[in-house]
């Protein structure tokens, strides 16, 4: 979570936006989770069979289907990379992919 924070503040004012999307955790723990680790891009919790149905759809589109999942999708909304979990590794891959679509990363 907290590099998805990093994408986000780094990446914002070039037009990234990294969205949260949870369909497993009951609302105050993920409220509570996001609250932790300081999260301030917006993320949609929701447990209802239909969410679970619309992730489920999304995440066969992206050829992948596990939790947690990160996508990268272009401002076309064409899905450009997608792996599951997000680590060192993860964020680093991350910010190749957005090179790649035009966004410079910027170290802290």
């Amino acid at each position: 979570m907290c590099h998805l924070q990093k994408l986000h503040v780094k990446y914002r004012k070039q037009g990234l936006v990294v969205l949260g999307v949870n369909t497993a955790d009951a609302k105050d723990i993920a409220i509570e989770m996001l609250e932790e680790n300081n999260v301030d891009f917006p993320n949609i919790i929701d447990t209802r069979d239909k969410a679970r149905a619309m992730m489920d759809k999304y995440e066969t589109l992206g050829g992948m289907s596990a939790v947690p999942m990160t996508y990268v999708i272009d401002p076309q909304g064409k899905i450009v990379d997608a792996w599951y979990g997000y680590d060192e590794k993860s964020h680093k891959r991350a910010i190749a992919v957005l090179e790649k679509l035009g966004l410079k990363f910027e170290a802290p």
